[in-house]
């Protein structure tokens, strides 16, 4: 029995229900389903991986540190520090990306989780800091008077004056937490300028550990 007359026997209706089309020797689908990767799903984000020399090597040795109880586990060794950890972690990231995103959901939810490059805010939840809230009055005044009693640099927040003999408080506040609204979403990167960092002054401003930082 030739092509023609199969198809002929099936009607136009029963090939068009199949969603397929008949060859000589077999069956093919109309049109196959491609498979979508890990990495295709993030496109759009940025993966710790894009970076490059020593920042990359930081990232991921400051990812590692983040949660390195959990990601321990996740790779299997308990023995890896800050080091060998990063360098671990990046090539567990590798192996992922080119997995099926649809098969692979509870991975993905890992790279996801580890693999790209977070904001502040979720460096701070890491680190069990609590991000102030709008209505939070007494806290917001409890990390301004820190801020004022260690004679922090007004000026990295954009605050009018360098110095703090004036009781600006009530000027200065509401400046302060629209900065931090702003800064908690930057992109949270490994950076060498310790106390100058955006995590640091992030931290020290607009949390309610701020309060007690130095």
């Amino acid at each position: 029995m030739n092509a023609t007359y199969l198809l002929s026997a099936l009607g136009a209706g029963g090939a068009a229900a199949t969603g397929a089309y008949l060859t000589k020797d077999h069956w093919m689908p109309s049109h196959e389903q491609k498979v979508k990767s890990i990495e295709e799903a993030l496109k759009g984000r940025k993966l710790i991986s894009s970076l490059e020399g020593n920042s990359l090597t930081k990232q991921w040795e400051v990812e590692f540190e983040s949660d390195s109880n959990e990601i321990k586990t996740l790779l299997g060794n308990s023995s890896l520090n800050a080091q060998t950890g990063g360098v671990e972690l990046s090539k567990w990231c590798s192996r992922k990306m080119p997995l099926d995103v649809d098969k692979n959901q509870d991975v993905f939810e890992k790279v996801e989780k580890y693999c790209l490059i977070r904001s502040v805010a979720s460096q701070l939840a890491r680190k069990q800091k609590t991000l102030l809230k709008e209505g939070q009055t007494s806290e917001w005044q409890a990390t301004y008077k820190k801020r004022k009693d260690t004679s922090a640099k007004r000026s990295d927040l954009g605050l009018e004056g360098d110095s703090w003999t004036e009781d600006k408080q009530n000027e200065d506040l509401p400046k302060v937490k629209a900065w931090c609204t702003s800064n908690s979403e930057k992109e949270f990167l490994a950076s060498p300028e310790g106390t100058d960092s955006l995590y640091t002054k992030v931290l020290k401003w607009c949390t309610k550990e701020g309060a007690n930082e130095s």
